[in-house]
């Protein structure tokens, strides 16, 4: 069986580390982010959002609760080598990276498409010290924050799926190296002699040397 190199990360990690650690921070993270959203989702009533803001809500629970599922596939799978269940999870990561670019978009879209006059009333209402050029000013730090985390966020996931895709591809390379069998060579390969009777042809008969001739030979009478 032949040796398949480990795959690396941060230039030296293994990345079955990583894949070990990754699944166990979207356990724990999608979890966590799950439950705000379905909390969220039960207070609907009370929250005063529009029905696209209602239904990113309800995406967005969704879609961290299959992450948080998906990734205990991940956990298990860095633990005992399974390499479809590495598959899994990172077909899950890149299905969550789609999702949250278009959940981003989106938010980014209502962001930017809001009135901005009517952000800065209310923040205008909301202190009695706010004053109009500081609320501006306020406003378009967090438009600028909100498309910087976005992109960061984006980033940072297809890194991770990068991270466990390679981690696919090293189990991929160990099953393919299982399965080839290497015959050991036990017998050196002699060349074929070569002897003075087949060195003349293929009838094995050579030519008789003259002075070995019964003829010419010491003590025969030619006479």
């Amino acid at each position: 069986m032949s040796v398949v190199r480990s795959r690396k990360f941060c230039c030296f990690l293994p990345v079955r580390l990583g894949v070990f650690i990754l699944a166990i921070l979207a356990m724990v993270g999608g979890s966590f982010t799950a439950a705000a959203g379905w909390i969220q989702v039960t207070q609907l009533k009370q929250l005063d959002l529009d029905k696209a803001e209602q239904i990113a809500l309800w995406i967005h629970a969704v879609m961290f609760t299959i992450l948080s599922l998906v990734a205990v596939f991940g956990f298990v799978g860095a633990i005992i080598k399974n390499r479809r269940m590495i598959s899994s999870f990172a077909n899950a990561l890149a299905i969550h990276l789609g999702f949250s670019i278009a959940a981003g978009i989106f938010t980014l879209y209502s962001l930017f498409k809001k009135n901005s006059q009517d952000a800065v009333n209310q923040c205008m209402s909301a202190s009695p010290d706010a004053t109009l050029e500081g609320c501006q000013t306020a406003i378009a730090i967090m438009k600028g924050l909100m498309v910087a985390i976005y992109v960061v966020t984006w980033l940072v996931e297809l890194y991770f799926y990068f991270i466990v895709e390679r981690y696919v591809e090293q189990l991929n390379d160990e099953e393919l190296a299982q399965r080839t069998v290497v015959i050991p060579r036990t017998m050196h390969e002699v060349p074929p002699q070569v002897t003075t009777y087949n060195a003349y042809g293929n009838s094995g008969y050579a030519p008789p040397y003259a002075f070995t001739e019964p003829r010419q030979a010491f003590g025969s009478s030619n006479v």
